[in-house]
């Protein structure tokens, strides 16, 4: 909730998706622009991205992650983060690796999502994401910008 929030202060336009209609409302997502409810793969299917897309993957959920993935990484979107740890996205990577999908593409995904701002709440996690996304569209490494010469 707090990514979509902050992504909406940003200027972002946000979409969730969600398979679950308790969960996808507008009471637990007051900023988004569009809730779409269904199979998440099947939507993401319907949806475009650009070069200028960030995409986060939240569900946990190997049967949601992979499908959705498979729809996005040939797209090219700019940011495409999935949380988890690493050793989840190193399994995740590996899955598609296996069902043919090419390294190029695989080193899209950011496991886990987000920078090392030492995040614990969920507000700093959403964040480290957002800093992490609008870094890499830009080009830029996430260095601190005293460091910047």
């Amino acid at each position: 909730m707090p990514l979509v929030s902050l992504a909406h202060d940003l200027g972002l336009r946000t979409v969730v998706v969600d398979g679950r209609p308790r969960f996808a409302t507008h009471e637990r997502f007051p900023d988004v622009d569009e809730l779409l409810i269904g199979i998440p793969s099947e939507i993401a299917e319907t949806l475009s991205y650009t070069s200028s897309t960030f995409v986060v993957l939240t569900a946990h959920d190997y049967k949601y992650d992979l499908p959705v993935l498979k729809v996005v990484l040939p797209a090219r979107p700019a940011y495409v983060g999935l949380l988890g740890s690493r050793r989840r996205g190193q399994a995740i990577k590996e899955f598609l690796r296996d069902g043919g999908m090419a390294e190029g593409l695989l080193d899209q995904i950011h496991v886990p999502t987000g920078l090392d701002i030492g995040a614990d709440t969920a507000a700093e996690i959403a964040l480290s994401i957002l800093a992490e996304a609008v870094a890499i569209k830009s080009g830029r490494t996430s260095a601190s910008l005293k460091e910047r010469t």
